[in-house]
């Protein structure tokens, strides 16, 4: 039965893998200049970015659409941390090695944190989510703790109601009309009679 409820009928067509590739390469794009960025901020040469179409503007975030941001990825993939920096490049720029370490990094933590997302939206939203199920939030809404507080006076009207409870009635020596009671201890309640009284002596 829940295997059905998973089940869509929908095919899994050409548009969906393309989208996946399209976006992974974005990603992976983005982790390289992100990647040496980072080493030359590890290296102590501040936060460093492609240069714009427009002109130099080193240290800030300008747009990733632009001429230097696409050429200058075979300079950063061979180690150089100044390819496609706005001149003059500042100094102190990391070495090859920090580099290709940065890269590494950057793009294992990237696709991890991407992966990520794509499982979590697809158990979410996509065609394997459980449906009809109630979330952790509605069961905590209308189930929990929070629930059962508010209506603890519904529930046990005897413990949280608005009136308090009645003390509950308790036998006197009256309730035996003066007849001698057994002892406590006896095998018999100390209501009951030597004898079983008649409808009309009751």
């Amino acid at each position: 039965m829940q295997r059905e409820r998973r089940r869509d009928p929908y095919p899994w067509t050409w548009e969906i893998p393309t989208a996946v590739m399209l976006a992974t390469l974005i990603v992976i794009i983005i982790g390289i200049q992100l990647g040496r960025s980072v080493a030359n901020l590890l290296a102590g040469a501040g936060w460093t970015w492609p240069a714009g179409d427009g002109g130099a503007n080193a240290g800030t975030f300008p747009s990733p659409i632009g001429t230097t941001f696409w050429t200058s990825l075979p300079g950063v993939l061979a180690g150089h941390a100044d390819a496609g920096l706005p001149s003059p490049t500042p100094d102190g720029l990391a070495d090859r090695g920090l580099v290709w370490t940065s890269l590494a990094l950057t793009e294992i933590a990237l696709l991890a944190a991407s992966i990520w997302v794509a499982v979590y939206a697809y158990q979410r939203w996509g065609s394997c989510r459980m449906r009809g199920m109630a979330t952790s939030t509605d069961a905590e809404k209308f189930l929990g703790l929070t629930r059962l507080r508010k209506v603890a006076g519904i529930v046990r009207p005897d413990l949280y109601g608005k009136q308090p409870a009645e003390e509950p009635a308790h036998r006197t020596a009256d309730a035996t009309n003066g007849l001698p009671v057994p002892a406590l201890g006896q095998g018999h309640s100390p209501w009951l009679l030597e004898r079983r009284l008649t409808k009309g002596e009751r």
